[in-house]
C-alpha cells in the first residue's frame, strides 16, 4: 500500500475512545472521533464511532424496548438482527373477512437460520408445522384449534402466503416480502360468551424468539448461525447493510478474536458462557459508526488498520505486545500527564445489558467499582451508563465495563516524539516502552503521525493495566432477578375436581340422569368456576353454568348410563384463565342408589296348579320396576309404585316351588338382595 494512503488511518479504533486522525504535519492534530478513511482504487467510508459513546441512539434505533412491540406503521425501519433475540415487528398486512383476521408481521431484515419458540400474549405456545395451528388449550373453542401462525426465514426469492392469496388474490407471488423475516397470524372469531377466555388482550400479541444472522467463520469457512461476538463485528464490516466493506476484514486476525471471543468463562451459577457473545439488534436507518461503538463496548474491543490495508477486529484479550521502544529511540517527550483531570475521572460503571432470562429486556447491571481507584481518588465517582446493549450477560456486561474503566481512566498518558525506527509500533494496539524514567506499564496506542521533514514518529499513548482483563466467577456480581411478567399464568387450577353420576329428581316418582361435579373453593372468590361437558371422546364441547361463588353443579338431563367427559377451571373478571382440568369417562345417572327390596312376599297354594301371589313394591322413591321370578325364571315384571301392594296368580303346576322378588331403580341398579325365596308346593 503507498505511504500516502497508509497515512490516512489512525493506528487504532478503539471503541469509544479518544481516537486522532494525525496528517503528515510536524504537528499533532487531532479530531472529535474516531474513524477510519478507505481509500484504495475508490474511496469508501467505514465512518466515525468515538463520539456516538456520548450520543443518545436516534429514535429509529433498535432499542430492546422497542424490537418487542408490534407497530402498525405504513413504512417501518428495516432492522437486523445478531445472535438469538426475541422480538415483535412491524404489521405490513392485516385484514379481516369471515370472522377470520389475517395479519402479518416483518420481524427482521435479512435471512435468518431458526425459530425457537413462538410467543402469543406473553406465552411460549406450541405450533403444529404441518398446519399451523396453535397447540394450547386456550386457544380452542367448540372442539376446533382457532388460531395459526406461519413464517418465513427471509431468504430470497421467498414463497408468499398463499392462506391470504385464497381470499384476496391481489396478495399473489409478487407480495413475497423476499429477504424480509416475516410470520402470518390467522386468527378464527369465538362467540362473545367465550372471547374473553380464547383472546383475553383482545388481538392477541405475538413475539417469536430466534437464532437470527448466520456469519462468515474463516476457521470453517463456512457461513453459519454463530452468537460470537467477533464474526458479528467482521459481518457488520463486510456486509452491504453494515459499511459494505466486502473482503476488507483480515481473516488470520479475525481467526484469533474469534476464538478468545469462544473461550469458555466461568460462570459463578456454575458451568461457563463464551468470553464475548452477541444478541441484539440494529435499525438501518442508524448510523454504521454507532453500530459499531455499541458492539465493541460490548466486547471491550478494537478495529484497527493493518500494514497489508485490512482491518483487523479485536476483542478484550490480554496478550503481551510483540513491540517495545528503548529509551535510545526517544527523541523528546512533547507533553506527559497523570492521566484525566481527576474531576474527569470515575470510579464506578453503571451499564445496561439485555437479559434472556428476563424475556431479552433491557436490564440493569450490577454497577462495576474499582475500590482501588476510590482510594486513590479519596470519593467515589460515577461514570456515565454503558449501552451494553448487544451483550446477552450480566457476566459479559461486567467484564466489559471492568475493561472500560481503566481505558477511560488511565493512569498515565504520554505524547513522545521517536526516530523512524519506532515505526514498527504503528499498527500496533499496546506495547511496551524500556525506560526507567517511564513507570513499568503497557501503553495503548491512541494515535501516530510521521514529521515529514526528519521521518520522526508521534505516538500519542495511554497506560493500560492488563488485569483488567483477567476475570473470576466472583466477579460477576449479582444480576437483577424479577418475578414473572404474566400474572395470567399463576391462576390456581381446580383442586380436588370430581364428577359423578348424580340424577335430578324432576317429580315425586320421576327421576333425570345427570353428573355432578365439583371442586375446592380457590383462595379468593375473584375466581369463578366455568364447567364444560361433551360425549366421552367427543370435542363438542358444550358450557353449564355454575352460580356466583359456587364451586360444583350437577349437569342435566343427560343421557342415563351413557359416558362423558367433564372439564372446569377457574376465571378472572378480566378474562384470564387458569389450566383446564379435564375429568373422563363419567357415566351419567338418574339413580345411584340402590332401591329397598320389595317386602310381604307371599306364596299361596290355591290348588289345580295355581298359587296366589302377593307382595308390597320398595318403598325407594326411585323404584322404577319390581320383577318376579319363580326358580330363577322371570314370571311377572310390575311398574306400580313405590310401596304399593301387588297380588297375581301363577299356574306353575304341581310341584313345590321358590319364588322371590327384585327391585330395580330408574338408573337400572338393582337391590342388594332380593325378597325371598319362598318356597311352596302346588297341588
Amino acid at each position: 500500500m503507498p505511504a500516502g494512503l497508509a497515512l490516512a488511518f489512525p493506528a487504532t479504533f478503539a471503541a469509544g475512545g479518544t481516537a486522532a486522525l494525525f496528517v503528515t504535519t510536524a504537528g499533532v492534530t487531532t479530531l472529535s472521533g474516531l474513524g477510519i478513511a478507505v481509500s484504495i482504487g475508490s474511496s469508501v467510508l467505514l465512518a466515525t464511532a468515538g463520539t456516538a459513546l456520548q450520543k443518545r441512539r436516534s429514535a429509529a434505533s433498535a432499542d430492546p424496548e422497542n424490537v418487542q412491540l408490534n407497530i402498525r406503521q405504513a413504512i417501518g425501519p428495516r432492522i437486523r438482527h445478531y445472535g438469538t433475540v426475541q422480538v415483535g415487528g412491524t404489521i405490513v398486512f392485516f385484514r379481516a373477512r369471515s370472522g377470520t383476521f389475517f395479519r402479518v408481521i416483518v420481524h427482521g431484515h435479512g435471512e435468518i437460520d431458526s425459530i425457537e419458540s413462538y410467543i402469543l400474549d406473553s406465552k411460549e405456545v406450541t405450533v403444529n408445522p404441518a398446519d399451523f395451528f396453535v397447540q394450547e388449550g386456550q386457544y380452542e373453542h367448540g372442539g376446533a384449534r382457532r388460531v395459526r401462525i406461519a413464517s418465513r426465514l427471509g431468504v430470497a426469492p421467498s414463497a408468499h402466503y398463499d392462506q391470504i392469496e385464497g381470499i384476496w388474490p391481489a396478495f399473489d407471488e409478487d407480495h413475497r416480502l423476499d429477504g424480509l423475516w416475516t410470520s402470518l397470524t390467522m386468527a378464527e372469531q369465538v362467540p362473545a360468551e367465550a372471547f374473553r377466555s380464547v383472546y383475553p388482550n383482545g388481538e392477541p400479541s405475538l413475539a417469536i424468539r430466534a437464532n437470527t444472522t448466520k456469519l462468515r467463520d474463516p476457521r470453517t469457512g463456512l457461513t453459519v448461525f454463530s452468537k460470537n461476538m467477533a464474526l458479528a463485528i467482521a459481518d457488520l464490516i463486510e456486509h452491504p447493510d453494515g459499511f459494505n466493506l466486502a473482503g476488507m476484514v483480515d481473516d488470520a486476525v479475525l481467526e484469533v478474536a474469534a476464538d478468545d471471543s469462544d473461550d469458555a468463562i466461568p460462570v459463578a451459577a456454575g458451568g461457563t458462557e463464551p468470553r464475548w457473545q452477541i444478541g441484539g439488534s440494529y435499525a438501518l436507518t442508524e448510523k454504521p459508526g454507532d453500530v459499531l461503538t455499541r458492539m465493541l463496548d460490548a466486547c471491550a474491543g478494537d478495529v484497527q488498520l493493518l500494514p497489508n490495508g485490512k482491518i483487523g477486529v479485536h476483542v478484550g484479550k490480554w496478550r503481551t505486545p510483540d513491540v517495545t521502544l528503548r529509551r535510545d529511540e526517544l527523541i523528546e517527550i512533547s507533553s506527559w500527564s497523570s492521566g484525566p483531570d481527576k474531576l474527569d475521572r470515575y470510579t464506578e460503571l453503571p451499564f445496561t445489558y439485555v437479559d434472556p432470562a428476563l424475556d431479552f429486556k433491557a436490564t440493569t447491571g450490577d454497577t462495576w467499582e474499582d475500590p482501588a481507584r476510590e482510594a486513590a481518588n479519596g470519593e467515589i465517582a460515577v461514570g456515565p451508563q454503558q449501552d451494553y446493549s448487544f451483550a446477552p450477560s450480566h457476566g459479559q456486561g461486567r467484564r466489559a465495563a471492568k475493561e472500560r474503566i481503566e481505558r477511560d481512566n488511565p493512569l498515565h498518558e504520554l505524547v513522545a516524539v521517536w526516530r523512524p525506527s519506532a515505526r514498527r509500533a504503528l499498527f500496533e494496539r499496546f506495547i511496551g516502552i524500556d525506560m526507567a524514567e517511564l513507570p513499568g506499564t503497557w501503553w495503548r496506542v491512541k494515535g501516530y503521525s510521521l514529521r515529514l521533514s526528519d521521518g520522526a514518529v508521534v505516538l500519542r499513548l495511554a497506560s493500560y493495566d492488563e488485569s483488567c482483563l483477567a476475570w473470576t466467577s466472583a466477579e460477576e456480581g449479582q444480576p437483577l432477578v424479577l418475578p414473572e411478567g404474566s400474572e395470567a399464568a399463576a391462576i390456581p387450577s381446580p383442586a380436588n375436581a370430581a364428577a359423578a353420576g348424580a340424577g335430578v329428581r324432576t317429580a315425586q316418582n320421576s327421576f333425570t340422569a345427570g353428573i355432578a361435579a365439583i371442586c375446592d373453593a380457590p383462595a379468593s372468590d375473584a375466581l369463578a368456576l366455568r364447567l364444560e361437558y361433551a360425549s366421552a371422546g367427543d370435542d363438542d364441547w358444550q358450557s353449564w353454568p355454575v352460580a356466583s361463588e359456587r364451586y360444583g353443579a350437577t349437569i342435566a338431563p343427560l343421557v342415563d348410563g351413557a359416558s362423558y367427559d367433564i372439564r372446569m377451571w377457574f376465571q378472572t373478571v378480566d378474562g384470564n384463565t387458569s389450566a383446564k382440568v379435564t375429568i373422563a369417562g363419567v357415566t351419567a345417572r338418574a339413580s345411584t342408589t340402590a332401591p329397598a327390596a320389595p317386602t310381604g312376599l307371599a306364596v299361596t297354594n290355591e290348588t289345580g296348579g295355581s298359587a296366589r301371589v302377593e307382595l308390597v313394591t320398595s318403598t325407594s322413591p326411585d323404584l322404577w320396576k319390581t320383577e318376579v321370578y319363580r326358580d330363577a325364571v322371570l314370571i311377572g315384571t310390575f311398574y306400580d309404585d313405590p310401596g304399593e301392594a301387588v297380588v297375581f296368580f301363577d299356574s306353575p303346576g304341581a310341584g313345590t316351588f321358590d319364588w322371590t322378588a327384585r327391585s330395580i331403580n330408574v338408573s337400572g341398579t338393582e337391590n342388594a338382595s332380593d325378597a325371598g325365596p319362598i318356597t311352596q308346593t302346588i297341588t
